[in-house]
């Protein structure tokens, strides 16, 4: 996460969030639904990378592994649109793969 910056941060957010339409503007109750759900599962995944950025490190790793997972997603959802004009391929390419099949599960 070290990696990743603060302006590629705000420029994937940004991104992501002018993609998703206003829930209100909708007429169809399932599109309605479904870009709320889009809009929580990206707020979710905006905080949990702003947080792992603001909190001073645990030792445990897991709050970074959230936060890896948070941006990945985060990253898979800005893909939706790579074929967008404004698409920051710069940003959308910071990604990370995981070490251990379950990177939570503490070592034997």
């Amino acid at each position: 996460m070290e990696r990743i910056t603060e302006d590629q941060i705000a420029r994937l957010v940004t991104f992501v969030y002018a993609r998703i339409s206003d829930a209100d503007s909708l007429q169809e109750e399932g599109a309605r639904r479904m870009v709320t759900a889009l809009r929580v599962m990206a707020d979710k995944q905006v905080a949990a990378v702003r947080y792992y950025r603001a909190s001073p490190s645990d030792g445990t790793g897991a709050v970074e592994v959230h936060a890896i997972a948070s941006w990945n997603l985060l990253v898979s959802v800005a893909h939706i649109w790579r074929d967008h004009s404004e698409f920051p391929a710069d940003a959308a390419m910071e990604t990370f793969e995981f070490d251990a099949e379950d990177p939570l599960r503490p070592a034997p």
